[in-house]
């Protein structure tokens, strides 16, 4: 296992570079997002997302999110139509997860019909996306059912030898996880810092 330390900012790319490369042949990072550390493979490696129940210790049949860079990542895997666009052009980069119906092809271990994407405000969680040229799973670093990891030291010590890198932020922000939003049903999953008016505002 590798661990890489962001000491200065404007190492993002750098960061991001080594970590793509690792998930390109099928690898698992730790990488800081704007609320918790997370566990990151590339999103269209459905063996690499295998890998992220056994490490967690989960059911495979819950499914993963993922973040994406951009509205263009994001189509790669769900049909992102006019109410999710609205959400996209309004709330992302930021702390809102939309569920859209998902792409042909896609693995269901991300979602039998639907898929659940974000895009992070979070600059290495972005810029390991733009190495990637993909997306990536956006399940929170930690076991199953037990809480959220912010402390780089705590995801360093539960992941020692399960992961293949670990990129040190030190201790996160204890932000309140993104507010899921099921665009389908119209419907909050998951109460998180954007509201239920200011996403109905925002739809009009």
């Amino acid at each position: 296992m590798a661990i890489i330390k962001k000491m200065f900012p404007g190492k993002e790319k750098e960061i991001a570079e080594k970590a793509a490369r690792i998930m390109k042949e099928g690898g698992v990072i730790v990488f800081p997002t704007e609320s918790s550390y997370g566990l990151g493979v590339d999103a269209t490696n459905e063996t690499a997302i295998k890998k992220i129940a056994k490490i967690k210790q989960q059911p495979e049949e819950k499914n993963i999110s993922i973040i994406v860079s951009s509205f263009e990542q994001a189509e790669q895997f769900g049909f992102v139509k006019e109410d999710a666009r609205k959400l996209v052009e309004r709330f992302m980069p930021g702390p809102l997860t939309l569920i859209v119906k998902k792409k042909p092809g896609i693995s269901s271990l991300l979602g039998n019909e639907t898929i659940a994407f974000r895009i992070s405000s979070n600059p290495i969680a972005r810029s390991v996306c733009e190495a990637l040229g993909n997306g990536i799973t956006a399940t929170s670093a930690n076991l199953h059912e037990k809480p959220n990891i912010y402390d780089a030291r705590e995801a360093i010590k539960e992941f020692n030898n399960r992961v293949h890198l670990i990129i040190d932020d030190g201790e996160l922000a204890h932000n309140t996880p993104s507010t899921i939003y099921n665009v389908l049903e119209k419907r909050i999953l998951r109460t998180g810092p954007i509201m239920e008016f200011r996403i109905k505002q925002a739809l009009g």
